[in-house]
């Protein structure tokens, strides 16, 4: 593992081939708390309590520094695939897919939780109210749909349950529908965009990550960029902004008790291994953990690379102030390796660590997680199309499994 030893610093670090750029702190005290086996580190908490779900509210973040907060960047592709720059026609055989299918399902919030969390956060409820209130009045902003998509601003639309059914023959480069998030009160307070957040890492930048459990484990979903950069060790610290918007934490803000990534991504990067679980700590304010509030998306892997994904993020060149999303078809390429899914979709900086949902049903407890954002592709253009890591018992596997397994009682 890298060491962490030394003064803090600021730095870039540069994860290989097709990794990502990465700004962050390293605080010395953080070394002491590592932990590593044969396929995992852990970096602990020290300012949480030992076996507690509660620990200190170390670091809470004002409306005006979550609105200024900056994405983290992507590094280059790998070098483009000329087979698929020319007229989107050329298909890859995905590799196959030899274990088992393994999925967990979503839960619900408590039923007390949305009027709990009015009255908990009554003063981030009203920034909201007063936002749509504001919003009623203006234009609804475009969707950010580049040219050589399908993607309009309007509506959305739902996929089913069934792995062989919803599959479907192939995917291409640079096409897919775009649309709003929690751009809208209404949906802010829904399932599923309510469980999907912002997270902001201590010393700058921010990703997306979302809740994948219940309590007590209270794990959420990101990318390893936005948790640990290569050859230069973790990221200092974590919060979780569940449903955020223009800086408003209508549930609460949850500071991190661990992080857990692949040894494989702290010795290599690479894109199949671009996924971290983060356990956090219940609101200091509450003592509630955020699943009682929000509710978790299920998860899947050992799924089929060729599937009807939607995706979200805060995309930076679209709004940092929302969610955008975006659906398509997704596909392999060689050029990326395998365990690794592509799709088109116009969402860049800021939307890593996003979650790629199967089984999407507004505004029903629905979506289980395959991938999470990566950086942009070897087969198509820059902010049209991305990848992430195609869950499988390799790399979201190993992590559930070095903490006991990602579920809830």
């Amino acid at each position: 593992m890298a060491s962490l030893e030394g003064e803090a610093m600021k730095y870039i670090g540069i994860c290989g081939r097709g990794a990502l750029l990465a700004v962050a702190v390293v605080l010395p005290a953080m070394a002491q708390a590592a932990e590593s086996n044969s396929a995992t580190t852990t970096l602990v908490n020290p300012g949480a309590a030992e076996k507690s779900q509660f620990g200190a509210a170390d670091k809470i973040y004002t409306p005006e520094e979550i609105r200024s907060a900056k994405p983290l960047e992507w590094a280059p592709a790998p070098n483009a695939d000329p087979r698929y720059q020319s007229g989107n026609t050329f298909r890859e055989e995905p590799p196959p897919v030899t274990e088992p299918p393994r999925t967990r399902r979503p839960g619900a919030p408590n039923a007390n939780g949305e009027r709990e969390a009015q009255k908990a956060f009554s003063d981030q409820w009203r920034m909201l109210y007063d936002m749509d209130r504001k919003n009623r009045s203006a234009p609804t902003p475009d969707s950010g749909a580049g040219s050589g998509s399908t993607g309009t601003s309007a509506g959305f639309s739902a996929s089913g349950d069934d792995p062989v059914k919803d599959s479907i023959d192939f995917g291409t480069a640079d096409t897919y529908t775009a649309y709003l998030g929690n751009y809208w009160l209404n949906q802010q307070q829904a399932y599923p965009w309510k469980v999907i957040g912002k997270l902001l890492i201590d010393g700058g930048g921010y990703c997306t990550a979302q809740s994948i459990t219940g309590a007590p484990k209270n794990i959420i979903v990101t990318a390893a960029h936005c948790v640990y950069d290569v050859g230069r060790g973790f990221k200092s610290g974590w919060t979780f902004v569940p449903a955020e918007r223009n800086g408003a934490a209508p549930y609460g803000q949850y500071r991190w008790a661990s992080a857990r990534v692949l040894n494989a991504w702290i010795s290599g990067g690479g894109r199949r291994n671009d996924v971290a679980i983060i356990r956090l700590q219940n609101n200091p304010t509450t003592g509630r953990p955020v699943s009682y509030y929000t509710g978790w998306l299920g998860w899947r892997m050992n799924f089929p690379y060729v599937r009807n994904l939607h995706s979200i993020g805060y995309a930076s060149n679209i709004s940092t102030l929302y969610t955008s999303m975006c659906t398509a078809e997704t596909y392999s390429a060689s050029c990326e390796g395998t365990d690794v899914l592509v799709k088109g979709c116009n969402m860049t900086y800021g939307s890593s660590g996003g979650a790629w949902i199967s089984n999407y049903k507004p505004y029903q407890v629905s979506g289980y997680v395959e991938g999470v954002v990566s950086g942009p592709s070897c087969t198509g253009s820059f902010g049209n199309t991305y990848v992430a890591p195609h869950f499988s018992s390799a790399n979201l596997g190993v992590l559930c499994s070095a903490e006991g397994g990602c579920t809830t009682p």
